[in-house]
């Protein structure tokens, strides 16, 4: 509540956000629907957090609720045999998944017609590294989040310090009414990791997957990211609390530790672990001292019209382990087509030296 007080002149901001977002049909349902769930299992702790930022900010619960599942609701009615340019899609083939695309409902937002469209630049969600520095003392983490958001909108970005008893637990970057993480980082010579989160297999029956999340007790993947970070103690622990839980979302967690060959891509469906990918310890790998994740499984080929995995991989493999450092990493996360008109937001972590370097980016940078 405190910190939606801080931000209440731009309260209407994040209602103007949700409005746009979302088919003019669906807007009235889906805020009053998410109101009505507020308080249901998988929430947890989170929905007394919802309720202030509801109280703090000065606006509807329903609005509130409803931008904590925005990943869930920003491509209402896609289903996966339909390209939508915008991310991840065609992906949808796990035994988990049971789209019913004869009765989806499709209608494109406001926000879609605006920035995808009428856009020269369609590209995906988010890109994401782990890689070991070139002294081998640690683990260089960098993230983009490609969400293209509105650019008032990015101001709202929050880097947050998140305490227990006065002790500093993780670091984290969120957004005024989020109670979830886009990325954060537990500090530590030892024990320290840090995490971003890509999409994977975005669209669907949204009605599908919201009754099996209250069902299921499923977590949205962003607010199981924030269990994840308080209450593991390491790297390997971690990994472990990212394969675990039900989920409303498929998605990958990159997870970066604080030595050398701790880096994972963690590729997770809805109801269960798919599979992890490590840093190669062997030496055996050619680019095996980092793992470069878009938003597609890294066992399987990328489409022609969103492809940041083959440039990522040739920038990486261009600098060579022997050059890397952050503010080389910086420049891979900087470079076409990994940042991009739709990046928002690039970060770059390392947990063994508590350095958390988080930048939103304005449309005019590009």
């Amino acid at each position: 509540m405190e910190v939606g007080k801080l931000y209440q002149d731009k309260g209407y901001l994040l209602q103007q956000y949700f409005e746009d977002l979302l088919p003019d049909a669906a807007v009235q349902l889906i805020a009053k629907v998410a109101s009505e769930i507020v308080d249901y299992p998988g929430f947890a702790s989170f929905s007394d957090e919802m309720k202030g930022y509801a109280k703090g900010l000065n606006i509807d619960l329903g609005y509130v609720v409803a931008a904590n599942l925005v990943y869930q609701l920003e491509d209402v009615g896609i289903a996966c045999d339909n390209w939508n340019n915008t991310g991840p899609s065609g992906q949808c083939d796990d035994d988990d998944w049971t789209p019913d695309g004869e009765n989806l409902f499709w209608a494109q937002s406001n926000h879609f017609k605006r920035t995808y469209i009428d856009s020269d630049i369609k590209t995906g969600v988010c890109t994401s590294i782990v890689a070991n520095e070139a002294s081998d003392s640690k683990v260089i983490h960098g993230r983009n989040l490609d969400w293209n958001l509105e650019e008032a909108m990015r101001g709202l970005i929050l880097t947050v310090d998140f305490t227990r008893g006065g002790k500093l637990l993780y670091t984290g970057s969120t957004i005024v009414s989020f109670v979830r993480l886009l990325n954060a980082m537990k500090p530590g010579e030892d024990d320290g990791f840090s995490f971003s989160m890509d999409a994977r297999c975005q669209g669907g029956n949204i009605l599908f997957n919201l009754l099996q999340a209250l069902k299921n007790g499923a977590m949205t993947p962003c607010q199981h990211s924030r269990q994840v970070m308080e209450t593991s103690t390491s790297f390997a622990d971690a990994v472990k609390g990212f394969e675990e839980g039900k989920l409303i979302d498929d998605g990958y967690f990159i997870v970066g530790g604080s030595k050398k060959d701790e880096g994972a891509i963690v590729t997770r469906t809805r109801n269960h672990h798919l599979n992890t990918r490590v840093i190669d310890a062997s030496g055996e790998e050619e680019d095996g001292w980092y793992r470069l994740e878009t938003n597609y499984d890294w066992w399987k080929g990328v489409p022609s019209a969103d492809d940041r995995r083959t440039p990522g991989v040739a920038k990486m493999d261009g600098i060579g382990k022997g050059g890397m450092d952050e503010v080389a990493l910086f420049g891979v996360m900087k470079n076409w087509p990994t940042y991009n008109p739709h990046t928002d937001l690039t970060c770059i972590m390392v947990a063994s030296d508590n350095t958390y370097d988080c930048v939103w980016w304005s449309d005019a940078v590009f």
